[in-house]
């Protein structure tokens, strides 16, 4: 009886976890860092959405590289995404420049944020 008790305990500690907000999801009025706004900045998202013309080429070559020699498989492709490229530029030069001083160091770059272009300002480049 005690398992059970235990079983039964550990999953209700899990529901109540699911059912209690997230700590770090941030607030309206949240910083990414100190003194930059979180208002400011837009995060640059890693992955872009493709047309979706361009959906049966990858759908048909994912479908083959996963189903292999066994033909009685089902795969459903929900999505298709493309690596955004300013986003992997910037998280290459990022990791290269914290890893400059360190040989045996290694960086995961989690979020990658913009400075956003406000309306009405003037550009600072001639035309």
């Amino acid at each position: 009886m005690g398992f059970l008790s235990w079983l039964s305990d550990r999953s209700s500690r899990r529901t109540q976890k699911r059912a209690t907000p997230n700590a770090e999801t941030p607030s309206p009025s949240a910083e990414i860092a100190p003194g930059f706004p979180l208002d400011e900045w837009e995060e640059v998202p890693a992955y872009l959405p493709v047309d979706p013309a361009e959906h049966l080429p990858a759908c048909i070559i994912a479908s083959a590289i996963a189903a292999g020699a066994q033909e009685e498989s089902k795969l459903v492709v929900k999505s298709v995404s493309i690596a955004n490229p300013e986003h992997r530029r910037v998280a290459v030069i990022a990791t290269a420049l914290g890893a400059g001083a360190l040989d045996k160091s290694s960086f995961c770059v989690k979020r990658i944020y913009k400075k956003k272009e406000q309306k009405g300002m003037e550009s600072d480049y001639a035309a």
